[in-house]
């Protein structure tokens, strides 16, 4: 009889085929969501990495979707708070209806019921991308190991921009979580 030891090996998961990229993104971006959300629960990574797309380019540079809030038990009727600055407040609560029907639209049912807008600041991309250069900063760069399962988890795609673009994504969450 073997022993048991205190350690639980991870378990690993076998593929006799390329898996989807649509399969695979929640598994890829649910740590880094995780990190930039505070583990609030955000029910749908699709609206954070889409909202530009769900509610158009000029309400997108001036909000953000911060958390997505449903009752207990329950997938529809949610309440979704943004956050947007001071003076778009106002202009986005007018768009309140067309808002609401395009998330809805994407969504295919009535997921959200209610918006709520949080005051804060919505970076520009020159913001963005400054504080992204600080937080790469001060991330440890991944370690071999972390480096090499990370290429394995996309070695079945083709090669191309897609598989160029999740390694360096996996890559950066496994920078992130090296934090201290």
């Amino acid at each position: 009889m073997a022993e048991k030891t205190d350690k639980a090996e991870p378990e690993i998961r076998r593929r006799n085929g390329p898996a989807r990229l649509s399969a695979e993104l929640p598994a890829l971006t649910k740590i880094a969501f995780r990190n930039t959300l505070g583990g609030r629960g955000f029910a749908e990574a699709g609206l954070i990495t889409e909202w530009a797309a769900i509610v158009g380019t000029d309400v997108a540079r001036m909000s953000r979707p911060m958390q997505l809030a449903f009752r207990q038990g329950e997938r529809k009727g949610g309440v979704l708070t943004i956050e947007c600055g001071g003076a778009a407040a106002l202009e986005l609560q007018h768009l309140k209806p067309q808002i609401l029907d395009r998330i809805n639209s994407h969504f295919g049912y009535g997921a959200v019921a209610e918006l709520r807008f949080k005051q804060g600041s919505t970076l520009s991309s020159a913001g963005a991308r400054a504080k992204a250069k600080s937080a790469r900063r001060d991330s440890k760069p991944p370690s071999a190991a972390e480096i090499a399962e990370t290429k394995a988890a996309v070695e079945a795609l083709p090669e191309g921009e897609i598989k160029a673009s999740l390694l360096r994504l996996g890559l950066a969450i496994r920078g992130d979580t090296n934090r201290k």
